[in-house]
């Protein structure tokens, strides 16, 4: 760096002994070249397509739901046909610029996915489910109504620090209601919010899809069933302009719903 800033004759970074920050030219220097490095590193993942294996490197941007009941179940298999890919899998719970940020892949319900992008169902339907351990519901009693929601201990998902999700929907007479639940327990982790579900600390509203089996079991019971609130499938999405690998197009096709694995 400062045999550049030399044959320059331009300061590019401000250095102190803690830290460092660009100039404003260096700024403008980093703005103007990052995208020739992005394809660069495009033009190098295309040389893998001339070989007779699939291989390469996938990035995929995803909330934590979805990662893990969605895609890492099929990943598995997935790296066992494909063992010469590399798949790297960032959870967030946030929107993202999947481009800026140099990802392959983002994974979203379809309302929220751009309309310049490609978008692939690898959902169906999601159900929404309000679940309790039934040790909560035998201290607590069983909420006879969703309103009745207010009135208890609910276990809110949060998607960051800013935004949690604390307004429960139902459709009910063919319209969505919404009920302020209380936050007694709030987390950014589906983990923790099933874990705090299963040891009775309250009632919580995940998709079917992360609670499937612990219903299957017993483990947790559904209330409101009959009223549960659908939404969008999640869907694999990436921009139509960018070169899609071999490695990319496999991954395409194994996360598809309609692929039976």
């Amino acid at each position: 760096m400062n045999d550049l800033e030399n044959r320059l004759n331009t300061k590019l970074l401000n250095r102190t002994t803690r830290s460092m920050s660009p100039t404003e030219a260096g700024q403008r220097l980093y703005e103007r070249i990052a995208p020739m490095f992005g394809g660069i590193q495009e033009e190098l993942a295309t040389l893998a397509d001339f070989g007779d294996k699939v291989r390469g490197k996938l990035r995929i941007n995803a909330p934590e739901n979805p990662a893990f009941y969605l895609i890492y179940s099929k990943i598995r298999s997935f790296l066992a046909q494909f063992p010469e890919v590399d798949v790297e899998i960032l959870i967030n719970n946030s929107w993202s610029d999947i481009v800026a940020q140099g990802f392959d892949f983002g994974v979203r319900p379809l309302g929220d996915v751009a309309q310049d992008m490609v978008a692939v169902p690898i959902s169906g339907e999601r159900a929404m489910c309000v679940v309790a351990a039934p040790e909560y519901l035998r201290r607590h009693g069983q909420p006879e109504i969703p309103s009745e929601l207010t009135s208890h201990r609910c276990i809110v998902p949060a998607f960051n620090a800013f935004n949690r999700l604390d307004d429960w929907e139902f459709f009910q007479n063919g319209q969505i209601h919404r009920v302020r639940v209380p936050a007694s327990l709030t987390f950014n982790s589906t983990t923790l919010i099933k874990t705090s579900a299963l040891d009775g600390l309250g009632l919580t509203w995940l998709p079917y899809y992360a609670v499937a089996d612990e219903l299957a079991s017993g483990a947790l019971l559904e209330i409101f069933a009959h009223v549960r609130a659908i939404y969008p499938p999640m869907d694999l999405y990436y921009p139509p302009n960018r070169h899609k690998t071999q490695a990319a197009e496999a991954l395409i096709e194994w996360l598809k719903i309609e692929k039976v694995v």
